[in-house]
């Protein structure tokens, strides 16, 4: 059994160590980024500042204004519609165009306004055999007419999900702003020269971006698309909406038609349309989610792989400590417990703390821990059955067997103080009877009365200790504890004698010799447990009681009855009768029950149906024993 334990702690160190490195190795990448996005839809939508808006380059503005991309004095004629506004960010790109009057007109109402921020986007050139990036800038009039410029590009995952942002970047040796981020320096009156990068953080102005191990931080999202206010980019140039609108805000101007291909999958994202009507966000939407990030301070971390580690060891160790030893749904209880606890609890730091942390890889370890204590408690539970099937399905009737089964722990093998009955029966004139006859009759006839009397023992939940010769012993109370051991016995032994009263009679129908017996009962503390050597070993009781119960059967033949029993047992008989209301109780003056007091010596035989027989010494005991007898069942 140690061996078995130790295997079985060796397999849950082993599939605790197997996820840790299989999450170490990014298995568990995909699962833990859709737990992420889960706990953004679960939390719901946030109201975002109301600093930041955006002009909307939609399918309205497209079908009232034309095709794209719209003569450049459109944008210029906006610019005057945005006169008050802290900054603006064209958020699309702007090369150099076919006619240079359009540019300049820009150009100056770019310069006009003061507070423009353009937009830069980096691509991959191939020349020969060698692929370069490239960052394109807008035409040359309208870059020297900006104030600040900025990357668009978005850094995507794996499964093309925008979850972070790339705050800045180096070019050229120098640091160079992403688009959103220029667009707040400029709304803040930050030079682009005072933009520094340095080991963990991004700093511009009162803006202090986390960049741990040059990591793009994780952007905290408002909600779905179109959860920062947007504007139909007609209806501002139009003056629809009014001009004061914009005073003081922060304005992005974008794309937001689909039909511009400008579009990102996010944590919000859905597109069942039967399920949730949640579409990818538009880009520009992503640039003013980055900034009201920028200027909050309001991040997601991820947990360093350290904590995620302790969060696969901790959960794995718990569910496996608490599952280990445990019946199949106690074990499951257990799990849902730590699966619950730990759900809450990730959670609870994504939505309070905005920290992430994984939450699939530990509730996997969490299964495989419990699936595998739960394999090894079965195997322990079937050993254990076995076990006791093959201890007690000799001794105990099936009904018995079914209830250790069922509650192991009434089981004591290691030895164990109980109280007890013990019977002892013999066969009278057995010796004489098998004189002359084969074995095969013997063992015949003796196999018969043997299956009749166990099944009177099993009967009144007695255990079958051993035969003996032509002897049986049998124990009451013991392996499960009974409180009327002494009642049951008794019953047992009389009804043994009705039983074989019964067998005699087709004995004698068939002209065969008849049995007698006689049946010793004495009661009192033994020590019940397996013992044996450690080649056989087998359940049995031992102590003086037992030995008292032997000379009380060998007595039968003396004082020629077929039961006798010890005053020892007639007082276990009284508390079980006195206990289950049986006698009457007399109580004395300070309201107690004893025993003793219950009935007269007369009144106690008279209910038990018992003779006083007197005291007889017994070999191996100092003082004499009083021994009573059933007259109705002894033999005439």
């Amino acid at each position: 059994m140690k061996t078995m334990k130790a295997q079985q702690h060796l397999v849950a160190l082993s599939l605790i160590l197997f996820m840790a490195v299989t999450m170490f190795l990014g298995w568990w990448t995909p699962l833990e980024s859709m737990t992420y996005d889960m706990w953004f839809r679960i939390r719901g939508s946030q109201v975002p500042s109301n600093d930041i808006v955006i002009i909307g380059i939609d399918d309205e503005s497209l079908a009232k204004i034309g095709r794209w991309p719209w003569n450049r004095t459109v944008h210029a004629k906006l610019l005057d519609a945005l006169s008050e506004a802290r900054a603006v960010g064209f958020d699309f790109t702007l090369p150099a165009s076919s006619d240079p009057t359009e540019d300049n007109s820009f150009a100056e109402a770019i310069s006009t306004h003061g507070k423009v921020v353009l937009a830069a986007n980096y691509t991959f050139e191939k020349e020969g055999n060698d692929t370069f990036q490239v960052l394109r800038f807008p035409a040359s009039p309208l870059l020297k007419a900006a104030k600040g410029l900025g990357f668009v590009n978005f850094p995507t995952e794996s499964d093309n999900i925008v979850r972070r942002v790339l705050p800045a970047t180096y070019e050229r040796e120098r640091p160079f702003p992403s688009f959103s981020l220029a667009v707040g320096m400029t709304a803040q009156g930050i030079p682009m020269q005072q933009l520094k990068i340095s080991n963990g953080h991004i700093q511009a102005g009162t803006m202090d971006i986390p960049w741990v191990n040059q990591r793009s931080p994780l952007i905290n999202f408002w909600g779905p698309a179109e959860t920062i206010p947007t504007y139909p980019y007609y209806k501002v140039i139009n003056g629809i909406i009014p001009k004061d609108t914009f005073k003081d805000k922060i304005v992005f101007v974008g794309p937001t038609s689909p039909l511009l291909s400008d579009k990102f999958q996010t944590p919000f994202t859905r597109s069942n349309m039967v399920l949730q009507s949640s579409h990818p966000s538009s880009g520009v939407e992503l640039h003013a989610t980055a900034l009201e990030c920028y200027l909050s301070g309001r991040y997601y971390a991820q947990a360093p792989l350290w904590l995620n580690l302790l969060a696969v060891i901790l959960v794995g160790t718990t569910t496996y400590i608490i599952s280990i030893n445990q019946k199949r749904w106690t074990g499951l209880l257990s799990l849902s417990g730590v699966t619950l606890l730990w759900i809450f609890l990730t959670g609870l730091l994504h939505v309070h703390a905005h920290l992430w942390i994984n939450l699939v890889t530990p509730l996997a370890t969490g299964f495989l821990t419990y699936l595998a204590a739960s394999v090894f408690n079965f195997i322990t539970e079937e050993l254990e059955r076995k076990k006791v099937q093959h201890l007690f399905g000799r001794y105990v009737s099936p009904t018995v067997v079914d209830q250790l089964l069922s509650r192991p722990e009434m089981v004591h093998l290691g030895g164990q103080r109980v109280d007890t009955t013990i019977l002892f029966s013999d066969i009278r004139g057995f010796t004489s009877y098998s004189e002359g006859r084969t074995p095969e009759e013997v063992v015949g006839r003796l196999n018969e009365y043997f299956s009749r009397m166990t099944q009177v023992i099993f009967k009144h939940g007695g255990t079958l200790d051993k035969f003996m010769g032509d002897g049986i012993m049998a124990v009451f109370g013991a392996p499960i504890a009974d409180p009327d051991h002494a009642l049951h016995a008794l019953e047992a032994a009389k009804e043994m004698c009705s039983t074989l009263e019964e067998m005699n009679q087709g004995w004698r129908e068939r002209g065969e010799p008849l049995f007698n017996l006689g049946v010793g009962l004495n009661s009192g503390p033994v020590l019940a447990g397996n013992i044996g050597s450690e080649e056989r070993m087998e359940y049995t009781v031992i102590g003086e009681d037992v030995n008292l119960s032997s000379r009380l059967e060998s007595l039968n033949k003396q004082y020629k009855s077929r039961i006798i029993l010890s005053e020892r047992t007639l007082q276990y008989l009284t508390e079980s009768a006195t206990r289950t209301g049986q006698l009457p109780v007399r109580v004395d003056k300070g309201d107690m029950i004893n025993v003793q007091q219950t009935s007269t010596q007369q009144e106690l035989l008279q209910y038990f149906q018992l003779e006083e027989m007197g005291e007889v010494s017994v070999r191996g005991m100092v003082q004499p024993v009083k021994i009573y007898t059933l007259p109705a069942y002894n033999d005439n």
